[in-house]
């Protein structure tokens, strides 16, 4: 059987073309479609399968299904305290990162997208290095920048800003969160600052020009200008920083292991899973290996971050509109 068919020419002298017979297309997406089932929609369908059980993940130990009992216990039985600041914790990590990491990523990219600047290559792959570490190396660097006493952020207050005793930030309960903040932003920024490089690059030349000819000055054209036809990129950018943030764990485990109220519902999920600290908002250790109780957790997580991405969507939507 041919690989290849010749498409029927509408008129004649148009030219011929060749295109893959529908079984080949169909066979050369399988690999991403098994992928998808195997490693996508099936461990998320079992997972809202096991919300409704007590499973705790041991080898070997019996579990049964409990009904709605575990949804209960979270939005009832569990301390209102424990719940209320675990999610007043995970939308304010999520806000401040989404606002902070945008308006950075923006900043960069209109300073390296400047034809003046030179070396605007290397500085790229600088700024977009951290997107490619992994959680572990972060964890570790920003380890190192605030230990006490030998970090350069302690020796820093210490002998320019005079500061006696400098706190310990990653384990102080006003530090540690803003570090953590800090952390997130400065391994994603990247990510968006080549966003926005690429919907700066699309925005035609003639349009600056005429503007300057009409006078307008570098503010003007950046709010009337950059600022609307950039907008598709912001977007996009506002979307996956939210969704981002609101699924963010892995910073949190290896920085703080959720202690000093560093623990956002991401972290308490991953906690209550799998044991350790962090398993409620306090950062305080409660028995671990309820894989049950953690699937309900991670339900509630992903309906909220449904919710908040198709209310932001649909806000930015009308936002572009306007624009």
């Amino acid at each position: 059987m041919a690989l290849l068919k010749t498409a029927a020419p509408q008129r004649r002298g148009m030219r011929r073309i060749r295109t893959f017979a529908p079984w080949m297309v169909m066979l050369c997406i399988l690999p991403g479609l098994l992928h998808y089932f195997a490693f996508r929609l099936i461990p998320s369908a079992t997972t809202a399968v096991l919300s409704f059980t007590n499973i705790s993940g041991l080898p070997g130990s019996a579990f049964a299904f409990i009904g709605l009992d575990n949804y209960r216990e979270f939005f009832i039985l569990q301390n209102a305290r424990d719940l209320f600041n675990a999610l007043w914790r995970t939308a304010i990590f999520a806000v401040t990162v989404t606002i902070i990491q945008n308006a950075l990523a923006l900043l960069m990219a209109v300073v390296l997208t400047n034809k003046i600047l030179k070396g605007r290559n290397l500085y790229r792959a600088v700024y977009f290095m951290p997107v490619v570490l992994g959680a572990a190396v972060v964890a570790t660097m920003w380890k190192l920048l605030f230990s006490t006493p030998t970090g350069p952020v302690f020796i820093f207050m210490q002998t320019v800003l005079g500061v006696e005793n400098p706190p310990a930030v990653l384990s102080s309960y006003s530090y540690a969160f803003p570090a953590v903040i800090a952390a997130q932003i400065w391994q994603n920024m990247g990510y968006s600052m080549v966003i926005f490089i690429a919907g700066l690059q699309n925005i035609p030349e003639e349009v600056y020009e005429a503007a300057y000819i009409d006078g307008a000055g570098e503010w003007q054209a950046f709010w009337r200008i950059t600022f609307p036809l950039l907008w598709s990129a912001i977007t996009v950018n506002t979307l996956l920083a939210i969704i981002g943030s609101l699924q963010s764990f892995e910073l949190i485990m290896t920085i703080t292991s959720g202690q000093f109220n560093t623990a956002t519902l991401g972290m308490m999920v991953f906690a209550t899973a799998f044991g350790g600290r962090g398993a409620t908002s306090s950062g305080g250790s409660l028995a671990g290996m309820r894989q049950g109780y953690a699937a309900a957790q991670s339900i509630v997580l992903f309906a909220s971050v449904c919710t908040v991405t198709v209310l932001s969507q649909i806000l930015m939507r009308k936002m572009e509109v306007d624009q």
